[in-house]
């Protein structure tokens, strides 16, 4: 019954996506992220998190996302703090300077992330090589994605971009965020592994609808990245996660559904 219903808010996610994009395309609403667009993003967040609730059950898959949302927004909200560029953001969802649209984002990236990364590495034996492996693969596919959705977040910070994109603060950031990404796809591979949730997961149907909302969260992007030409970061994400996901369907072998013994 769970795995229905969330098949079915998939599919309100879905032409949520394509309202969206219709929206813009018709000059409703701007092509940036506006408070309209981060309501969609904010649901993206709440998708993930009902995922990992779901697969790792609510104490487990709640410290998880909480994991992710608090590092992910108080490293952006620092960043916003320490740029001398900055000088007033349109970027919806923020609160009291903080934006906790960008922790929503990272917690949808995440979860795709993990499930990707877990899926290719599964059959690898000796843990600390399969956590290193798959915290690196992770990592690398986090600081790819901000290749892409950086520029986007700029514009909407009103801070100065370049033709092509890229700007001293990105140039510096991208290490940073990798090392993020390295650090929380390692905090969650222990917690995992420490709670034997590693290998199983209750609902395995449901990585490929995951892997979906990953896709959409990057189309997204992509079709906003078209507005500001920035062509290069799209090529980038476009091909490497094509990359990454083509391991995936390969390394993708049925799992059993975990029940819980009856009392």
């Amino acid at each position: 019954m769970l795995e229905k219903n969330y098949k079915f808010l998939l599919w309100i996610y879905i032409f949520w996506f394509l309202g969206s994009v219709l929206l813009v395309s018709l000059h409703i609403i701007p092509p940036q992220l506006t408070t309209i667009q981060s309501l969609f993003l904010v649901f993206t967040g709440v998708f993930a998190a009902v995922f990992f609730i779901m697969q790792y059950g609510k104490w487990l898959g709640s410290a998880i996302t909480l994991l992710i949302f608090v590092v992910s927004t108080c490293i952006e909200w620092m960043q916003l703090s320490y740029t001398d560029e900055y000088i007033g953001s349109t970027l919806g969802g923020s609160v009291y300077g903080i934006p906790i649209t960008m922790g929503f984002i990272w917690v949808g990236m995440i979860a795709g992330t993990h499930i990707i990364a877990r899926e290719i590495t599964l059959k690898i034996n000796i843990d600390w090589i399969r956590g290193g492996i798959y915290s690196f693969i992770a990592a690398t596919m986090v600081m790819i994605f901000e290749v892409l959705i950086e520029p986007i977040t700029l514009q909407s910070k009103q801070l100065y971009i370049t033709q092509n994109g890229f700007t001293i603060l990105q140039l510096s950031d991208f290490i940073n965020w990798w090392l993020l990404g390295l650090i929380l796809h390692l905090m969650i591979y222990f917690i995992l592994s420490l709670t034997d949730s590693w290998e199983k997961l209750k609902y395995p149907d449901l990585k490929s609808e995951i892997v979906i909302v990953y896709w959409i969260i990057i189309a997204f992007f992509v079709f906003l990245s078209f507005y500001l030409d920035l062509w290069t970061s799209i090529a980038i994400i476009i091909i490497s996660n094509i990359i990454f996901t083509a391991c995936y369907f390969f390394s993708l072998e049925k799992e059993t559904k975990t029940q819980k013994k009856p009392k």
